[in-house]
Formats: structure tokens, sequence, C-alpha cells
């Protein structure tokens, strides 16, 4: 028995070794097939990366491309801002030079003279502004006034706007 048991024991060791070499064989292809499957990936990963990196460039190519027209439109506007500033700021010294030169102007001095009596003219059209203010409304509102002297009733007819009328005591 002890002859069947070693004769079994090294078959069982034979079939082992040999299972054990179908196993290595396996293994080896296994191993094989992991290292192109994993080279293959790689492959793919590597074109999908140039790819990537191909869109990446186009989109940071495109966004530059339209930030740099943003900058240029930019600077358009802020330029024309620039030019417009500079433009009513000459206007404005313009018109106060202007005014300047109105207010130095020679203003002259209007009597009405009527039967031994004496008016100023300026006085007369202060009186005019005057009662219109009265009346509730601002002098800031006066656009133009016209002023009538009728010595003969002592007095002073105005209108104002085109639309207020009223009348004011000439001496």
């Amino acid at each position: 028995m002890e002859k069947k048991a070693t004769t079994k024991l090294e078959g069982t060791k034979a079939v082992v070794k040999e299972a054990e070499k179908k196993v290595a064989a396996k293994v080896e292809e296994v191993k094989a097939n992991v290292k192109e499957t994993v080279a293959e990936k790689a492959v793919a990963e590597t074109k999908t990366v140039a790819e990537t990196k191909t869109v990446a460039e186009k989109a940071v190519a495109d966004t530059k491309a339209n930030a740099e027209k943003a900058v240029a439109e930019t600077k358009t506007v802020a330029e024309k801002a620039v030019v417009d500033m500079k433009k009513t700021a000459k206007e404005k010294k313009a018109a106060r030079v202007a005014k300047k030169v109105e207010k130095e102007m020679l203003k002259p001095e209007v009597f009405v003279q009527f039967q031994g009596r004496e008016a100023v003219v300026e006085e007369v059209v202060e009186k005019a502004k005057a009662q219109y203010v009265a009346e509730g409304h601002r002098v800031s509102s006066i656009k133009s006034l016209q002023v009538y002297l009728k010595p003969e009733e002592y007095a002073a007819y105005y209108v104002i706007n085109q639309k207020f009328a009223g009348r004011v005591d000439l001496f």
C-alpha cells in the first residue's frame, strides 16, 4: 500500500507540476494581454490628451481673441468718452468766458423822465420780477420778459414767458 500511496503521491505531484506549468503559462499570457491593454489604453489616452490639448489651445486662442476684441472696443469707447469730456469742458469754459464778457460789457442805464418825474428802467424790470415771484413763481423760470412803459399812466406793463402779464408803478 505504501507503493500505491507513493505512486499516487508522485502522480499527484506530477499533475500539480503540470498544472503549475499551465497556470504559469496562463499567467504569462494574461500578463502579456494586460501589457497590451495597458499600452493600448496609454496610446488612447495620449490621443485623448493630445486632442484635449488641441481643443484647450483653440479655446484659449478664441478666448484671447475675444478678450482682445473687448479690450479694443472698451478702449474705443473710453477714448470717445475722453474726447466728449474734453469737448464739454471746452464748451463750459467758452460759456463761462462769454458770460464774463457779457457781464463786463457796457450796460447802459436807461432813464424815463415824464412831468418832472424820473424812473430807471432796470428798477422797473426788477419790480416786475419781484411781483412775478410774489405771485408764487420762481425767478429761474423766467425765459423772456417784455416791459412796456406808459408814463402818462405812471405805469409799466410786463409780459413774462409770453403768458403772464402784470402791471407795476413806474414812478
